[in-house]
């Protein structure tokens, strides 16, 4: 590879600029991994979210909501509906041995609350890994520009006591700053734009969880006036 390679300053970098260098490389190499698991993970997210939204959509009843957490098991809309049969059915048991009609009307706000609770699990399951992008984002620059200081400062010991000034003098030093600095910003610049992309799809999931939280609300409130009104009509035909 000739001096004029495009990565001859990077191979021919002082041993301070080496350091930077790899560990910019190193965040790079994960923020690109974090980049490509995320990007499959909030596909199948979002693709199995609109079938099961469509499904739902159909599918009204209490009993056969509880399937479809089998057939779109990476949406992130399943968690909050499992928290809330499996809360009803626990709250209805539990409920069974004591005054059967004022339990009931307690049974929606503590479905709510378990579907809250399962959100925002899902929701830290989602942002998971996007903190490395924010730190990637603020630091790398500047590990950057930690290198293009540390070279402009060998540039200027390399001088010292040099009569005339040469550009074998001047150019490793130089070098080490320019190459520290363009490494930090392609690191850096590819991490904002996948953290941001990533932010904005969990928001939208976010969204999508809280519409689903409220619907589903909806529905168990009048599964339980149902079951309050068969109660209430078996009690007055004994």
């Amino acid at each position: 590879m000739t001096n004029q390679s495009f990565f001859a300053p990077f191979l021919n970098a002082g041993l301070f600029a080496v350091i930077i260098l790899s560990i910019l490389l190193l965040m790079s190499i994960i923020s690109w991994a974090i980049f490509f698991r995320k990007i499959r993970q909030f596909r199948r997210a979002r693709s199995q979210t609109r079938a099961l939204l469509e499904n739902f959509n159909i599918r009204r009843e209490l009993t056969s909501l509880s399937e479809l957490s089998k057939l779109f098991p990476a949406s992130p809309l399943v968690p909050l509906l499992t928290a809330a049969i499996e809360e009803w059915q626990v709250l209805r048991n539990e409920f069974s041995n004591h005054n059967r009609e004022d339990n009931l009307n307690l049974l929606v706000p503590n479905i709510t609350e378990a579907m809250e609770r399962a959100a925002s699990r899902t929701l830290e399951q989602l942002e998971s890994s996007l903190p490395f992008l924010a730190i990637t984002t603020m630091v790398a620059p500047f590990l950057g520009l930690l290198g293009t200081v540390q070279g402009v400062l060998r540039t200027f010991l390399s001088l010292r006591g040099a009569q005339l000034p040469t550009l074998q003098l001047i150019a490793p030093g130089i070098s080490d700053a320019l190459v520290t600095t363009v490494m930090g910003l392609l690191v850096a610049i590819p991490a904002a734009l996948f953290y941001n992309y990533f932010v904005g799809q969990a928001r939208n999931l976010e969204g999508e969880m809280d519409r689903f939280i409220s619907e589903l609300t909806g529905i168990f409130r009048l599964e339980a006036c149902r079951v309050s009104s068969l109660e209430n009509q078996n009690t007055d035909a004994k």
